[in-house]
């Protein structure tokens, strides 16, 4: 499985995921620990999540991932959702744990970050 978490100093996992460009991506399974594939950071040539909020066509390098952050809004996980990625969202800051947390169904999660009452997002 390949997992993408958001980590805007490329150790610990980060939220703010519709903006995010920093990325640790890793393969892992049940029966193998997780392996770094790459620290990816998107380039501001690409778009963002963010950017693609009524774009499910365009590519992004995480689709069909699972994602796991520290912080995303409450649209985003089901417009991802759309992309084949799967987000968890928790306050776990360790990649390799929150990674084993997925796979073994105990990672703690939070909610999402709620919109503002005109429906925009909040923490631009």
């Amino acid at each position: 499985m390949k997992f993408a978490l958001v980590s805007d100093d490329f150790q610990t996992i980060t939220g703010k995921t519709g903006r995010a460009r920093k990325f640790l991506v890793y393969e892992a399974t049940q029966n193998a620990q997780p392996t770094l594939l790459e620290k990816l950071e998107v380039p501001q040539s690409q778009p963002t999540f963010h950017d693609l909020h009524d774009d499910d066509i365009t590519p992004h390098p995480l689709d069909q991932s699972i994602l796991i952050t520290g912080e995303a809004g409450v649209g985003l996980k089901e417009r991802l959702s759309r992309r084949g990625i799967t987000v968890y969202i928790t306050s776990e800051t360790d990649p390799i744990a929150a990674i084993d947390g997925v796979i073994n169904e105990n990672l703690p999660t939070l909610a999402p970050t709620p919109h503002k009452e005109d429906g925009s997002c909040l923490n631009h």
